[in-house]
């Protein structure tokens, strides 16, 4: 199932995302054969507008090789910060 989520506002150095940019995400379900449980695997489509930001990071910092890596510290930046508003 492939769904479209909007990004709002996020800019890093002149790109700047819009409420009419979305990032495409597919959604299936694997079942672990040892457990029987049932897990979602989410695939992202770097393009657009994000792909353009995620290269415009790799080009200004030299510790980031792959989209991968730029989407795991968004995605763990983003959780903590989630956390800490729901603490408030």
């Amino acid at each position: 199932m492939a769904m479209k989520i909007s990004f709002y506002n996020m800019g890093i150095r002149g790109v700047l995302m819009s409420d009419k940019n979305t990032i495409t995400m597919l959604n299936e379900e694997f079942e672990n054969d040892k457990t029987g449980e049932k897990v979602e695997g989410i695939t992202i489509i770097v393009d657009g507008k994000l792909k353009q930001i995620f290269d415009t990071i790799m080009l200004k910092n030299d510790s980031y090789n792959n989209y991968t890596e730029i989407l795991r510290d968004a995605l763990f930046d983003g959780i903590t910060s989630l956390i800490d508003k729901s603490k408030n």
